[in-house]
C-alpha cells in the first residue's frame, strides 16, 4: 500500500502549484488538453499558445515537463496531473460567477405545495419554493455544470452530480480525491443546532443527518438519511415494483430523501433512524444504523 509523509505534503504541493502559477504555463496545459490525443510537437504547441519567442516558450515548457507534461520522442503529452489542473480551471470555481440563474423544475414544495425552482448563488445550487421560501434541497455545483447545456440539462446535471457525490461519500470513497470517508448518523441537539446554517444547503428540518468526512482532503458533507436507500438493491427493486424508479426521479421528488416526516428516530444507544419510502398504501421502512448502513427492511 502506498505511504505518504504528511509533513512533506504542504511543501510538495506548494512546489507543484508554483510550477503552474503562470499564465503561459496554464495556456500550455490548456493547448495540450484541447489537442487531438492531448499531444503536440514543440512547434505546433508553441503555435497553439501563440508565443513568438522560442526561448521563453521553451523555458516555461521545461518547468512543466516531468510533472505535468511528458516529452515523448518529438512530442509533448499532457500527463494526468496536468489534466487535473485543467479540470480545476474548466470547473469555473476560480473565476466564474453565475449567480442569479433561476429555472423552473418538476415537483412541489412539501410545505405549501407550491411550484419549485432551481436557483444558484455563491456556487450553491438550490431547489427552492418561491412562494414560501423553503429550501427543499441544495448542494455545491460548479459553474462548469452550465456549460453547453440548456435549462433542462443544467437541472439534470445538478441532480446527477449531487447524487454521485452523496452515494460515493456515504460508501466510503471521497468523490473529490478518492480518499477514505467516514459516514455516521448525527442526531443530537447540539450538533443539529450547530448545523442550522446547512438548512440552506441540504433538506431542511431533518431529525437526523448522515455526516461524511474525508480523512485525506477538505471534503465533508451532511446529507439526508434517506440517501443511503438509493444504493440498496432491495430498496431500489421494491420501489421499482411499486412504480417508483429512483434512477429516473430527481432527488427532490423523492419524499424519503427530502421530507422530514419520512425520517424518525428509532433509538439513541446505538443511534438508529427509520426511513419510510414508497407509496403510502405500500410503504417500505428501512432502519439505518449509526454507521449509516441499512440494518433491516420492512416491506
Amino acid at each position: 500500500m502506498p505511504t505518504r509523509d504528511d509533513g512533506d505534503d504542504g511543501a510538495d504541493a506548494a512546489d507543484a502549484l508554483s510550477l503552474v502559477a503562470h499564465e503561459l504555463r496554464l495556456e500550455i496545459l490548456r493547448a495540450l488538453w484541447a489537442a487531438e490525443g492531448h499531444s503536440l510537437s514543440f512547434s505546433d504547441l508553441r503555435s497553439a499558445v501563440g508565443v513568438r519567442d522560442a526561448g521563453q516558450f521553451n523555458y516555461h515548457l521545461s518547468q512543466l515537463t516531468g510533472r505535468f507534461v511528458a516529452h515523448v520522442e518529438d512530442r509533448y503529452e499532457l500527463l494526468y496531473p496536468g489534466h487535473r489542473v485543467v479540470d480545476a480551471i474548466q470547473s469555473g470555481v476560480f473565476h466564474r460567477d453565475l449567480a442569479g440563474s433561476e429555472i423552473d423544475v418538476s415537483g412541489t414544495c412539501p410545505d405549501c405545495a407550491g411550484s419549485l425552482a432551481f436557483t444558484y448563488a455563491e456556487f450553491i445550487a438550490r431547489i427552492e419554493c418561491p412562494d414560501c421560501g423553503e429550501t427543499v434541497l441544495g448542494y455545491p455545483f460548479d459553474p462548469g455544470g452550465f456549460e453547453a447545456r440548456d435549462d433542462a440539462g443544467v437541472v439534470r446535471a445538478f441532480d446527477r452530480r449531487t447524487r454521485r457525490y452523496w452515494l460515493s461519500a456515504t460508501d466510503g470513497v471521497c468523490p473529490v480525491c478518492a480518499g477514505p470517508t467516514d459516514a455516521r448518523l448525527v442526531a443530537d441537539a447540539t450538533t443539529l443546532q450547530a448545523l442550522d446554517r446547512y438548512d440552506k444547503h441540504f433538506a431542511s428540518d431533518q431529525p437526523a443527518l448522515v455526516a461524511t468526512d474525508c480523512q485525506h482532503c477538505s471534503f465533508y458533507s451532511y446529507v439526508p438519511s434517506g440517501v443511503v436507500l438509493l444504493s440498496h438493491p432491495a430498496v431500489v427493486g421494491a420501489l421499482y415494483d411499486r412504480g417508483v424508479d429512483v434512477r429516473e426521479k430527481r432527488l427532490w421528488t423523492l419524499p424519503f430523501v427530502v421530507e422530514a416526516d419520512r425520517v424518525a428516530l428509532a433509538g439513541s444507544d446505538p443511534l438508529e433512524v427509520t426511513v419510510t419510502a414508497g407509496p403510502d398504501d405500500e410503504p417500505i421502512t428501512a432502519t439505518v444504523g449509526a454507521d449509516a448502513s441499512i440494518r433491516s427492511l420492512d416491506s
